[in-house]
């Protein structure tokens, strides 16, 4: 290998390296920070390409706010997404915030159209109490609009309810009350509502004790799967292995019968 070829490579390496990268992205931070928008760019645009997640952070914030380009906050909700998809700190934050601002505007509309009685707005006021989406996290208050929204008679608020009976959030842990619930819900078709009556019965939490409780745990999961429920699905891969030849076939029966009854009509 003659001398030329020795320094082409070299150079070929020098431009690959970390330390060169390293360099682009500090170059980038610094025209980002001084607000150089259009040398930041420049800089940042190549690395995000490449999935540098601070790159994209600063590109999403560039694209939140339109400095220096176009605003386009869908953008900058992908830019944000592919470094929090990666557990990228300022990402997830940046993320956060921006979903915030949303809820805040989501929350001008929803508030008064659930104080109104809209049953889906009081759901959606439960969700975004539970979850914290635009106000601090208040699972007691969640739980309020759900019952309301449940007793305008939403199936996913008496899903909603069953779940917070499920796990003890906002109100004190109750399986019966839960199952309660999860059935008035998936008796309407709830998907959902019939993957967790499931989990209830593959964990011996069901208040049925007329059949075996992975009988009937297999019975709703099969239901839940054949709706797409793709856990559903690895359930009960898993509960097919604990029955015998005789509860498979009680199992396939039940699983007929809430067929019938709760998935056809709604199909």
């Amino acid at each position: 290998m003659n001398k030329k070829t020795l320094l082409a490579a070299a150079l070929l390496l020098s431009l690959n390296t970390p330390a060169l990268l390293a360099a682009d992205l500090g170059k980038g931070a610094r025209a980002f920070d001084s607000q150089n928008y259009s040398a930041a760019l420049k800089e940042l645009e190549p690395l995000a390409k490449d999935g540098d997640p601070d790159a994209t952070n600063m590109l999403g914030q560039m694209y939140e706010n339109g400095w220096g380009v176009e605003k386009d906050v869908e953008k900058a909700k992908r830019f944000y997404t592919r470094g929090a998809n990666i557990g990228h700190l300022d990402s997830v934050n940046s993320l956060r915030a921006l979903k915030n601002q949303e809820f805040q505007v989501e929350l001008k509309t929803v508030i008064p159209a659930a104080e109104a009685g809209d049953a889906s707005a009081m759901n959606r006021l439960g969700v975004m109490n539970e979850f914290g989406y635009g106000l601090s996290r208040n699972p007691v208050e969640a739980f309020n609009w759900y019952t309301k929204a449940a007793e305008a008679g939403l199936v996913s608020a008496q899903h909603n309810i069953g779940r917070a009976y499920n796990f003890g959030t906002g109100v004190e842990q109750n399986f019966a009350e839960a199952e309660r619930w999860y059935r008035k819900a998936a008796k309407q078709g709830h998907t959902d509502a019939m993957f967790f009556l499931g989990t209830l019965y593959s964990n011996e939490h069901g208040t049925d004790t007329s059949r075996d409780s992975n009988v009937i745990a297999y019975a709703w999961m099969h239901n839940a799967a054949q709706l797409g429920n793709n856990t559903a699905q690895a359930i009960e891969r898993r509960l097919v292995m604990k029955l015998s030849d005789s509860q498979m076939e009680a199992a396939k029966e039940l699983s007929d019968s809430y067929y019938q009854q709760y998935v056809a009509p709604y199909k």
